[in-house]
């Protein structure tokens, strides 16, 4: 059995999309019988909060004016049913499916993030249905009524504007949630991904074009502040141990013919060793960023981690002559055909030259 790092073994590609797909198929087949139980109870469902709704003698008064609006609400309402019913399960299989390719301080984040949307949105959504509207509602009815005028209540006016609510919050987990596993994948680190912007572009608008009409002139508010919260919530993201998680690698033919893939490692020896010149990139090299590998272990499997991903047969330590390099990663890029060189730059006295340091990292992959 070949290990990348110490704790993970290699698993193909193709295992870990069945396991994906698999995945989807299931909530799919958990939304499909949620929304058959739903579509049952729905309407007692619908009847009971409309009969707990603070209006007196007025909700004698509720109405329906267009003949299809019941129909698009109780639809409306399968689907927010079936969606928070299978949240828990998403959430558990969203889990499963990422702890094992991320380091512990990103499982401990992303075990938070899922609680919060297991636990936090539902509640919301709850508080929304049985207290908020209610109360607003009610403060209405005091606030709004005219003596010898008589108030008749749209009942699709009142379902709607509640599933709209409901629906910002379930577009802002979802939303959270794909920012969060992009930047866990590193797919927003490469400077010509636009993934982000499609994201993005995505949520805003299935904000701006599904919310009810009953929020005409603030979709596009709501929508920006959706988008806002979501990048924000993602961005606590702890930071990558190399700095990055996803680099760009090329194959370097040397002069003899021979292909290699490189990656200088700016390891900073715990402050001792100079950092690369400032704003030092090299086409088709990895340059993944390090505080000490020799006492982080996170570090030592993040490397070994991106050795294979990204089939590099060479690492270049810019502090040392990688000697001192545990032999647990030792061993891990041993069986990855990786090698490990060094720079030495701890034992030169031009290390604080830029000039010389640039030309230094230019020769180590000639």
């Amino acid at each position: 059995m070949v290990f990348t790092v110490p704790t993970d073994k290699i698993v193909p590609i193709s295992d870990h999309f069945s396991e994906l797909f698999y995945l989807i198929r299931l909530q799919v087949i958990f939304f499909t019988i949620f929304s058959l139980f739903w579509a049952f109870l729905v309407d007692q469902v619908m009847l009971t909060w409309l009969n707990n709704l603070p209006l007196g003698q007025s909700s004698l008064d509720l109405a329906i004016y267009g003949p299809y609006d019941w129909i698009e609400i109780q639809w409306s309402m399968v689907f927010l049913l079936s969606a928070i019913s299978v949240m828990p399960f998403l959430s558990i299989s969203l889990q499963k499916f990422m702890n094992p390719g991320l380091l512990p301080r990103e499982k401990n984040w992303f075990s938070i993030l899922l609680l919060f949307n297991l636990f936090m949105i539902p509640i919301i959504l709850i508080t929304v249905w049985v207290f908020l509207l209610p109360n607003f509602i009610s403060s209405f009815v005091a606030l709004g009524s005219l003596e010898g005028v008589g108030n008749h209540y749209d009942a699709s006016a009142i379902f709607k504007l509640t599933l709209g609510l409901s629906w910002i919050f379930i577009v802002l987990s979802l939303t959270t949630i794909s920012l969060s596993l992009a930047r866990l994948l590193g797919l927003f680190d490469t400077p010509e991904s636009n993934l982000r912007f499609k994201i993005i572009s995505f949520s805003g608008s299935i904000m701006i074009i599904t919310l009810p009409n009953e929020y005409d002139g603030i979709r596009i508010l709501i929508a920006i502040i959706v988008i806002y919260l979501s990048d924000i919530i993602s961005r606590t993201l702890p930071k990558s141990p190399l700095g990055l998680r996803l680099f760009s690698v090329n194959d370097i033919v040397s002069e003899t013919g021979v292909h290699n893939r490189f990656a200088i490692v700016d390891c900073s020896c715990e402050g001792a060793c100079p950092t690369f010149p400032s704003n030092f990139t090299l086409p088709g090299v990895a340059l993944p960023s390090c505080k000490a590998i020799c006492l982080n272990t996170e570090e030592q499997d993040s490397l070994a981690d991106m050795v294979f991903m990204h089939n590099i047969s060479k690492i270049i330590i810019s502090g040392c002559d990688g000697s001192p390099v545990p032999n647990n990663l030792q061993k891990a890029l041993e069986v990855n055909n990786c090698t490990i060189h060094g720079l030495e730059w701890l034992d030169s006295k031009y290390s604080h030259d830029e000039s010389w340091k640039l030309n230094s990292l230019k020769d180590s992959v000639s």
